[in-house]
């Protein structure tokens, strides 16, 4: 008469379940070391663990078909699944939160696609994968240009500008704020000529939902490099934008609602 299996610990249950689902269809001995720990009604213990396998498959693929709908839509859904199949044994979830599931897809995918003429879509994924972040990112309250007007000039240059925590920067070579666009479920989904050159995308997230920009280059490093809490004149310098744009561009941030607060150094501190 066999003896019973030594008890589990819920840890060592749960570890063993979790590669027991990894490892069925492929590695028998891990389903049956665990077989003997499934109580059942007759169904055999790999037809049990099917089921789960199955179930966790169609989540994690619902997510990241979820995350990254405009990719999807411009590879067919044939094609994202596999990529889904192929990116989940790379990168299986390791989360509870499904949210996690596609942050390794964008360097994942750049992999994947490299040489093949498509790589353009790694940026998207980039930028679906900001709108992701952007949405799950906490809603400061942002303050008015007026702000920045009570600051002494003296002090102007070596202030720094505090951004939306919702805020995201992707940048591309090629027009993927405008195919994003295009894919819009209220979108004509029109066709976007990939050789029309690059797009610099600003994210951010508020009450009014998901808001994305498409704005000049150089705008786009100096916001860059506010986001890195470089002084007012530093990005400038940095991000090589012409002194005669900065005032557009201070208002810009301030009227999009992307300014929450402002660092000025103490009067006579090394600026």
């Amino acid at each position: 008469m066999n003896s019973p299996p030594e008890p589990q610990s819920l840890r060592d249950l749960q570890s063993s379940f979790a590669a027991a689902l990894g490892a069925l269809g492929h590695d028998a001995a891990a389903v049956g070391g665990f077989a003997d720990a499934i109580i059942g009604d007759g169904l055999p213990a790999a037809a049990r663990l099917h089921v789960y396998r199955n179930n966790a498959r169609a989540v994690f693929a619902d997510a990241l078909r979820r995350t990254y709908p405009v990719v999807r839509r411009r590879v067919g859904e044939e094609f994202f699944d596999q990529l889904t199949a192929e990116y989940r044994a790379a990168h299986p979830s390791r989360r509870g939160d499904l949210h996690w599931v596609g942050v390794d897809f964008p360097a994942w995918l750049e992999r994947r696609l490299q040489g093949t003429g498509y790589e353009w879509l790694t940026d998207l994924a980039s930028l679906e994968w900001a709108c992701e972040e952007s949405f799950v990112a906490a809603d400061a309250e942002p303050i008015a240009l007026a702000e920045l007007g009570r600051v002494p000039p003296e002090l102007l240059a070596a202030t720094t500008l505090q951004l939306q925590p919702s805020l995201r920067l992707v940048t591309s070579n090629y027009p993927i704020w405008s195919v994003w666009q295009e894919n819009q479920p209220d979108a004509a989904g029109r066709p976007v000529d990939l050789a029309s050159g690059a797009e610099h995308v600003v994210v951010s997230c508020a009450s009014a939902g998901l808001v994305l920009h498409s704005v000049p280059a150089a705008r786009h490093r100096f916001i860059a490099q506010l986001a890195m809490k470089s002084s007012l004149a530093n990005s400038l310098e940095a991000a090589a934008l012409p002194v005669d744009q900065l005032p557009q561009t201070l208002r810009w941030l301030f009227e999009e609602r992307l300014v929450v607060g402002l660092r000025t150094p103490t009067p006579g501190s090394p600026s």
